[in-house]
């Protein structure tokens, strides 16, 4: 069962993505698409690198984006 931390995090990553121009969600994905394409980690390091991607890259490039506006 989720915490409300947990929710949080979700609800907040949710709203980054929702927030990414086309030209950056198609430059995460083959970010994403890369890590998992060239993959010679163990399963539990890939999963950390690719939340990394969603818990802190997207959030800031959202947040440059914004600022820049």
């Amino acid at each position: 069962m989720e915490t409300k931390e947990e929710n949080f995090s979700n609800d907040s990553t949710m709203e980054s993505i929702k927030s990414l121009t086309e030209k950056d969600a198609k430059t995460f994905l083959n970010l994403i698409y890369a890590l998992l394409k060239d993959n010679r980690n163990p399963s539990e390091q890939l999963i950390s690198n690719v939340l990394s991607i969603y818990e802190k890259q997207i959030p800031r490039v959202v947040k440059a984006r914004q600022n820049n506006n």
